[in-house]
C-alpha cells in the first residue's frame, strides 16, 4: 500500500491540477492533464531543438541541421502519442477489468514517463545530439510498453 501511495503522491506533485489517481471518478481527468502536461513539456523541447536548429544554419553546420530536424520531427510525434495514448482504464461493460495492481503497473509507467521528460527538459540546452537521441528513444520505448500493457485489457 505505501508502494501506491507513494506513485499516487509523486504522480500527483508533477500534474498540474491534480485531482486524485486514487478517485476513481477522477482517473480519466487526472490521466488527460498528465498527457496534456507531458505533452506541454515536448512542446518546450522541441521549441529548444528548433532554436538550436537555427544556431546551426547559422553556423553552417547542416549535418547538425539535418540531425536535429530529424528528432525534433521525433519530438513532435512522441508529443502526439502521449497526448493521444490510451487511458489506464476499461470500458464498464468490457471483458477485461483493470484491477488496482494492474492500474498501480500503469502508473508506474506514467511515473517514468514524467521522470524522462523532465530530465530531457532540464538538460535540452546542454545535450549532444547522441544524448537527444537517447532520450527520444526512451520516451517512445516506456510509451509502447505502457500502450501495450493497457491494450491487454480491451
Amino acid at each position: 500500500m505505501d508502494k501506491k501511495k507513494g506513485i499516487f503522491d509523486r504522480i500527483g506533485s508533477l500534474i498540474p491540477g491534480y485531482r486524485g489517481y486514487a478517485e476513481r471518478d477522477g482517473r480519466r481527468n487526472c490521466d488527460k492533464q498528465l498527457r496534456e502536461s507531458m505533452h506541454f513539456e515536448l512542446t518546450l523541447i522541441e521549441r529548444q531543438i528548433s532554436n538550436r536548429i537555427l544556431d546551426a544554419i547559422k553556423s553552417k553546420e547542416m549535418d547538425l541541421m539535418r540531425k536535429l530536424e530529424v528528432v525534433r520531427k521525433d519530438i513532435s510525434t512522441l508529443g502526439s502519442k502521449i497526448k493521444y495514448a490510451p487511458y489506464g482504464e476499461t470500458a464498464f461493460f468490457g471483458d477485461k477489468q483493470i484491477k488496482e495492481d494492474e492500474l498501480l503497473e500503469i502508473y508506474q509507467f506514467d511515473l517514468e514517463l514524467i521522470d524522462v521528460v523532465q530530465k530531457y527538459k532540464d538538460e535540452i540546452d546542454l545535450i549532444p545530439i547522441e544524448k537527444i537521441e537517447f532520450y527520444n528513444t526512451s520516451i517512445f520505448g516506456v510509451l509502447n510498453a505502457r500502450n501495450s500493457y493497457i491494450n491487454e485489457f480491451k
